[in-house]
């Protein structure tokens, strides 16, 4: 009442907070809590009634309970009254009763003594009758139900004799036990024998015993019937405790049976059996810690639950629900065996074969027997699927970084001390053992990640495969760029054959590209959807990676080779130019490099050709702006002819004449500016801008200025004319670069 009072005060407060309220809301509150009130007794009323009804019904109920119980009990009395007043009906009705009782027990102790006499012929014939069945389980069983039924009455008449005698002499009981003796064998025997079946439930349809697992069953039932009837024996002597010793009441003495409780023993022995199937199958594995081995002999657990689905559950009833017991049970032994794997210390290849065992176990136990994923409990692995991806990835990520440090090692070593040439391909093309190397221990990794059927785990082994290339990568280029540094600085202090190994570098470049390029075709279509975009980024980043190592190699191989000849092109157009031809000298050499460049790749060395002309045109056009350049025009035009003549006979051993005659077009168009007169130098100027927009107006006034026809007050009027031509030629925005824009100015 204190607590409803205070709650009843604090909601008043929140109501009413001014002085004004008492006036303004207390006539609406009254009326709104007045309707509430109406609202809620109405509520009650109706539930009180309600309740009152049902009451009322109740003790109807009871009253007429009451009356039927009375009416039975007087009932009851009126017939225990008539069976009295006939007793004294009878003439000597006790003697009459008592010789009756005298007879009962007569007949009684001739049937008891007629078993004792049958009861050794009974257990020979019993155990005759077993023995074949014993020693063979895959015998025939048809005397199985024969057998059972003639022990299970001998058990009765043992366990009804035991309790008949439980007052007697001690002596009088060792004998009873003793005449028993070959029944508790005989039928601990046959006990046995049942389990042994259940035990073998498998093995028994394989062997088309089906008939025998069908009596098995019956005999299970028929024991759990005499249960049921030896249980609701003792809750009535339970339930009837004052009527026990009561002549008229034999129930309250209770059953005698032993309780056997078959059906959950067959179950006890037929988890024990499945349990010891696994350790037999697993055992070996074990020892050898061949986990792998292990998972690929699992095989028999699908194919022995479509054996129990097709020929053991139809031979028990739906209550046994028999399935669902094997499923459960191969599901929880193989649960165990996977938690024993997780905690060894496993490979890299068993981590992936697990988790793909994983999927394709839930995957089978759906399509093959019809049973989901969220039947299956536990779940395998406890959910450590993610934790086993990332015992995986670690593994690799060491094991790819093991193995491609100790093939840099060896083949950087090589690169550089070069103590013996690189291999050579039946092709004649140089290489080095590790684009293969690297790409075999890549492939496997993708290999047996794609195996695994995890939709992520592929994508994150590309990842740290991408890593490796992309770290290999850094390495080659830094050690080539060292290495072509010490043979420009000290080319005399440096091994020999560095042209040789760049050359197998590249071509490993070339190979290695072509080996991601493959990985690129053959991996987004399997990954995971969500990570194709992904994969196929790294991959094609891995691939341009490779290719401009390649070009880095292509790049060192013309920096070696104009290093020998470049001294050669800052003579050109001097006085020993003008003594002797220097350019045959340049192409002998280059005639010598292209030949041990035979040994590149046909895209790298086609490549190569295609730069060393370029580098050797700028050289050239370079050449004639050096300072003690000098044109004679007398002889400067039909020795730069000759030049361009024997050049271009060599390149064009190796590319096309429609391209060489285009890459020529400058030198071509140049001369044809130096030999032009001073009324069409105009002209030819306008030809070279059309061509070549980007050519610069100081190169033409600087080898204009180096011809000795021309004085510098004809110099000054033709390069005015120029540069007014110049001004009014606006070359076209999108017209590529072309050579000049490559030369340094």
């Amino acid at each position: 009442m204190e607590d409803a009072r205070e709650i009843a005060i604090n909601k008043l407060s929140e109501l009413l907070k001014h002085p004004d309220d008492l006036t303004s809301k207390v006539g609406p509150l009254t009326r709104k809590l007045a309707k509430e009130k109406a609202s809620i007794d109405a509520q009650l009323n109706s539930g009180v009634q309600s309740q009152l009804d049902h009451v009322q019904e109740g003790l109807e109920t009871l009253t007429i309970s009451s009356r039927n119980i009375n009416r039975v009990k007087d009932n009851m009395q009126n017939i225990d009254k008539l069976c009295y007043d006939a007793q004294s009906m009878i003439h000597d009705f006790p003697r009459i009763n008592m010789i009756s009782q005298v007879h009962q027990n007569f007949v009684a102790t001739q049937a008891k003594v007629q078993a004792f006499q049958e009861l050794y012929q009974q257990l020979d014939d019993l155990e005759d009758a077993f023995a074949p069945m014993q020693n063979d389980i895959f015998s025939p069983h048809e005397a199985l139900l024969h057998v059972h039924y003639h022990l299970f009455k001998l058990e009765e008449f043992r366990d009804q004799t035991m309790h008949q005698a439980r007052d007697s002499p001690h002596d009088v009981i060792i004998t009873l036990k003793t005449y028993f003796r070959r029944v508790d064998v005989l039928s601990d025997d046959f006990t046995q024998h049942l389990w042994l079946l259940a035990r073998n439930l498998i093995p028994l349809v394989e062997n088309g015993c089906g008939s025998t697992i069908v009596k098995l069953i019956k005999i299970i039932e028929c024991e759990e019937t005499a249960d049921e009837k030896a249980l609701a024996a003792r809750q009535a002597q339970s339930n009837h405790q004052d009527l026990q010793g009561h002549k008229k009441w034999r129930l309250a003495e209770g059953n005698p049976r032993t309780i056997k409780s078959y059906r959950v023993e067959f179950y006890e022995q037929l988890h024990q059996s499945l349990r010891e199937r696994f350790e037999e199958e697993f055992a070996p594995f074990k020892d050898s810690e061949d986990w792998q081995g292990a998972l690929d002999s699992t095989d028999f657990i699908f194919n022995e639950l479509e054996l129990v689905y097709d020929q053991v559950v139809p031979k028990f009833p739906k209550k046994y629900k028999i399935f669902p017991y094997f499923v459960l049970e191969y599901h929880r032994h193989t649960y165990d065996l996977l938690n024993q794997m997780v905690q060894q210390d496993l490979d890299a290849g068993t981590i992936l074969r697990l988790l793909r065992f994983v999927r394709d176990y839930y995957t089978t136990m759906s399509t093959r027997l019809g049973v989901t994923e969220e039947l299956l409990e536990p779940q395998l692995l406890d959910g450590q699927e993610q934790s086993l991806v990332d015992d995986y990835l670690k593994l690799v990520r060491r094991k790819l970084v093991e193995w491609t440090s100790n093939l840099m090692q060896s083949e950087s070593k090589d690169f550089v001390t070069r103590q013996d040439p690189p291999e050579m391909s039946p092709d004649g093309q140089f290489g080095l053992s590790g684009a293969v190397d690297l790409f075999q221990i890549i492939n496997q990794q993708i290999d047996v990640a794609a195996d695994a059927n995890q939709g992520k785990l592929l994508y994150l082994v590309v990842n740290e495969c991408h890593k490796v290339m992309k770290d290999s990568q850094v390495f080659w280029k830094k050690l080539l760029m060292s290495e072509l540094q010490k043979q420009m600085e000290q080319p005399e202090d440096v091994p020999e054959g560095l042209v040789e190994y760049v050359m197998a570098l590249a071509n490993d470049q070339i190979k290695c590209s072509d080996f991601a390029n493959d990985i690129l075709m053959r991996v987004p279509p399997i990954v995971d959807a969500n990570y194709k975009m992904q994969v196929e980024d790294k991959l094609s980043t891995a691939i341009d990676g490779y290719l401009q190592i390649a070009a880095s190699a292509r790049e060192a191989l013309l920096e070696v080779t104009f290093a020998d000849i470049k001294p050669v092109f800052a003579d050109l157009f001097t006085s020993r130019w003008y003594e002797q031809p220097l350019i045959p000298s340049v192409i002998e050499t280059l005639k010598d490099y292209c030949n041990d460049f035979q040994h590149l790749n046909k895209f790298i060395f086609d490549k190569l050709i295609h730069d060393m002309l370029d580098r050797f045109l700028m050289l050239y056009l370079e050449a004639m702006r050096h300072k003690n350049a000098k044109f004679h025009m007398e002889t400067c035009l039909e020795r730069i002819e000759n030049d361009v003549r024997l050049s271009f006979n060599f390149f064009a051993k190796y590319t096309s004449v429609e391209e060489m005659e285009e890459r020529f077009d400058v030198i071509e168009k140049v001369h044809t500016l130096l030999e032009s007169n001073r009324r069409m130098i105009f002209v030819d100027y306008y030809t070279l801008r059309q061509a070549y927009p980007d050519v610069p107006l100081a190169f033409v006034e600087n080898i204009l200025s180096k011809r000795d026809d021309l004085d510098k007050s004809a110099l000054k009027d033709i390069m005015e004319g120029i540069k007014a031509k110049a001004r009014e030629y606006e070359p076209d925005a999108n017209t590529p670069p072309t050579i000049f824009s490559r030369i340094k100015w």
